[in-house]
Order: structure tokens, then sequence, then C-alpha cells
């Protein structure tokens, strides 16, 4: 196999509890990093001191922002970061402060990459099911990261607008079953904002109005009906903000349901959202 050479991106805020574990995983791995790149994202905690007691590269974004987990904004703070990528690596590790890999995971991801000549690829969280690579543990390739232009969108659904803009130029992403962990449950720091939020970007992405109460119903029986609501409020108050067409296209391309499926399935779908 050729050689592989990476960086990891690491964004944080206030993170003392956890980015120990996931620097020490990352560091454990059987391929080593060329560059660990982490964010201090205004972070009022220890999360700097212990990035930097790892001997990673610790970069502090430039200015004070108010949290942008909630309203969608984050992917600023990872391109800030993929500018301090070393762009002549075969591959581009993208993860949360919290992730903890397993010690042949980069190894193993990439290998299925090469093998199956996929662009991106993740593995598959503990207890989370996905059929589209993760937002935290995306490993990209150079061909990837040139075509989302070393940028992730400053504003709604920018993991899965990167997702779709691989896709729509033809290029293949994968799931590998690779288990990774993390330090605390997907969602636990979301609040009513947030929810609104991924509504409207779900919107703005292209996702069909079925898709839409589809996901709002799941949304309410994981984190209850207030935050169901208002996943719905944001998607249905978005009349006019789209990604481009192309975007949009690939996003329908990429629904497995439809209102046909409704008419045709319905016990299927209802399963579906139920579990």
């Amino acid at each position: 196999m050729e050689v592989i050479n990476y960086d990891v991106l690491i964004p944080a805020r206030n993170e003392e509890n956890n980015i120990k574990k996931t620097l020490e995983s990352i560091n454990n791995q059987t391929i080593k990093p060329n560059s660990v790149i982490v964010v201090n994202d205004n972070s009022v905690d220890n999360t700097e001191k212990i990035a930097i007691s790892t001997g990673v590269k610790v970069v502090n974004f430039p200015y004070q922002h108010k949290n942008w987990v909630i309203n969608g904004k984050l992917g600023i703070v990872f391109s800030f970061g993929m500018n301090f990528f070393n762009r002549s690596n075969s591959h581009f590790v993208i993860l949360g402060a919290d992730h903890v890999l397993p010690e042949n995971y980069v190894e193993e991801i990439i290998k299925n990459m090469k093998t199956d000549n996929v662009d991106l690829a993740s593995g598959i969280i503990e207890n989370e099911i996905t059929i589209s690579p993760r937002g935290s543990g995306r490993i990209f390739t150079k061909k990837a990261m040139d075509c989302i232009e070393w940028k992730y969108q400053p504003n709604w659904g920018y993991e899965t607008y990167a997702l779709f803009k691989i896709q729509s130029e033809g290029m293949k992403t994968s799931v590998y079953p690779i288990l990774t962990k993390t330090q605390r449950p997907t969602g636990t720091n979301y609040n009513s904002k947030k929810f609104y939020h991924m509504g409207f970007s779900y919107k703005a992405l292209g996702y069909t109005s079925f898709y839409g109460i589809g996901r709002s119903l799941t949304i309410t029986k994981k984190f209850g009906m207030y935050n169901g609501l208002m996943f719905s409020l944001g998607f249905f108050s978005n009349h006019k903000i789209r990604y481009n067409k192309k975007i949009c296209e690939q996003c329908k391309n990429n629904l497995k349901y439809s209102w046909i499926d409704l008419i045709n399935h319905p016990k299927q779908l209802f399963d579906k959202f139920k579990n």
C-alpha cells in the first residue's frame, strides 16, 4: 500500500473533560499523524493547556463569539483550522473533541478507501446507525478537500453540504464497520434553538417535506415533543433559502423514501420512524 500521511483537525470549546482521551486515541494510532491541529475556540477552561501538554499544535480562534454549535455557524471554526492542513498530505481527518478512535481506525479506513476508490469515509459510532460518513471521524482524500475548496460552509448544514458536494462531483463515499466511541451521546449539548436551525438547514439542503415530517417524528421520540416541534418550525419556516441546484438534487438522490413510498408501504415507513 502507498504511504499514508495525514493531518487531524479537532475544534474544541471547553472540552477539558474529554479532549485528553481523544488526543490519546489519535497519538496511539497504528499509523501516526503528521500533525494534530486543535483549534481552541474561545475556551474558558483548561482545554488549551491540556492540548498543549500532549504535544499537538494548538491554534486559537482569532475572535470571540457565542457558541456556534447552536446556530450552525461552526463551519467557520472548521474552515479556520483547515488553513493549517499540509495540503501535500494524502488524507485529512476531522474529529470531535470527545471522540475516541480504536488504534487501527485511520489505517483500516484508509486501506479500505484505497481499495474501493473512495474519497470520503468514516467508521460508525457505537450504538448509532448511519449510512453516510459521520461528521466526526470523517477521512477525506486530497481530491475531496479540493472539491470542497478546503473549507466548510459558514452556515446551514455545513457537514452535509460537504458530503453532497463530493458525491455530486462523482466521487464515492462510504461507511465502514469500524466502531468508535464518544464520551457523550450525540445531541447531549443540543437545545431547542439547535433543533430549529437544524430544521432550517435541512430545508436549505433540499430535503423534502415528507422527510422533514419523518425527521421531526424521530427527534420527538429521542429528544422530546418540544424539540421535534422546533425542528418542524425551522424546516417549514424556510421558504426561500436553498443551496445551489446541484446540491439540492444530490440531496434528493440520497433520499430513500418519498410520498409514493408512504402510499405504497405505509407500515414499513411507520416502523422506520418508530424505531
